[in-house]
């Protein structure tokens, strides 16, 4: 896990950016559970403390989609949840963004 500040292109461009990338094996763990898990274990709170999944994106969809075993190219979803940006790769990559400030509150 590599950690690094960068700028948000979105909105107010002085927000330093908390960005962190973890590599799964999608045989063995679920993209929608890894999300859910990993924010959870970033920020030091409860998963129960974030609203479900399920309002912000489809987590079966999700995991359907990231399951490259039978792509020939490789898939990346991104979406916003829980104040952080994320981004799924089929190849097994999480990236999660997060204002500096939100890291271990």
């Amino acid at each position: 896990m590599s950690k690094s500040n960068r700028r948000s292109g979105d909105g107010d461009s002085s927000a330093p950016m908390n960005v962190t990338r973890k590599q799964f094996d999608w045989t063995e763990t679920c993209p929608s559970a890894a999300v859910t898990e990993y924010i959870s274990a970033m920020t030091g709170r409860e998963q129960t403390d974030f609203p479900p999944l399920y309002e912000t994106v489809d987590p079966e969809a999700l995991d359907s989609l990231i399951d490259s075993s039978d792509r020939s190219t490789p898939v990346s979803i991104s979406f916003e949840y829980a104040g952080h940006s994320v981004t799924v790769r089929s190849d097994g990559e999480l990236v999660i963004k997060a204002p500096s400030a939100r890291i271990g509150r």
